[in-house]
């Protein structure tokens, strides 16, 4: 009896007041998981991640090619939306977002011959990472500075040094022009639904990253025994 009073007293309140005054530090610290902006430095390359529709991305890269920080920019390539090859068939012209990076490199004078294209087009991150990584070593560029949008900076970035195997220097810079606020992404409709859909593609990734390892581990293993036996 004594033991439920103090409960209902003293330690549930206790709790209560904790999340109450805790939890717009959990809060926070969700969105700021999911921005990583490591500090600037020359790099071999400007790489541009698809998917903002070819503007808050490619102005970044252009103000880091500007700057100095690389000689050479890279856009990667996406599938095309729906609807787009119906266009096409109907006669009707409508820039993709390649395009559309390519009107801003022109109308801020970045030279053609300083920019690299990926040809394959890609439908996510993980096989825009395998373009992008080719294309790197094909050019012998050992370092790239990774410019996407803010919410997508972390995964972005595990997810090039996880198949560049380590080779690549990553410098992760999120696009300046994107508006998502990491400490208050929960005020904005928006911003939250970025978080969520952020979140289960992390989890994606990170149930596929140990299912890879869990099976090299085995494969590992396997191969050990086989070379036990064949010596024994």
């Amino acid at each position: 009896m004594v033991g439920k009073l103090i409960r209902w007293l003293i330690i549930y309140p206790l709790i209560g007041l904790l999340l109450y005054v805790g939890y717009p530090f959990l809060l926070r610290g969700i969105g700021r998981y999911l921005v990583t902006e490591d500090p600037l430095e020359k790099a071999g390359a400007i790489a541009v991640l698809t998917g903002d529709g070819g503007v808050a991305r490619t102005l970044e890269a252009v103000r880091l090619y500007q700057d100095g920080y690389a000689p050479i920019i890279i856009l990667t390539h996406q599938l095309l939306p729906k609807g787009y090859e119906a266009l096409g068939r109907l006669g009707i012209t409508v820039p993709e977002e390649r395009d559309i990076q390519w009107m801003v490199l022109k109308a801020m004078r970045v030279p053609r011959a300083a920019v690299l294209q990926v040809k394959e087009r890609a439908n996510s991150t993980q096989s825009e990472m395998i373009y992008l990584t080719r294309l790197l070593e094909e050019n012998r560029i050992r370092s790239v500075i990774l410019v996407t949008s803010r919410s997508h900076s972390t995964r972005a970035r595990k997810i090039l040094a996880r198949t560049s195997g380590g080779r690549i220097a990553i410098i992760s810079r999120p696009t300046r022009y994107d508006s998502f606020d990491p400490d208050g992404w929960w005020r904005s409709r928006l911003d939250a639904k970025e978080v969520l859909m952020e979140y289960e593609k992390l989890l994606n990734y990170w149930v596929v990253s140990v299912g890879s390892n869990l099976t090299g581990w085995l494969r590992g293993r396997g191969r050990a025994a086989a070379t036990a036996e064949a010596t024994a």
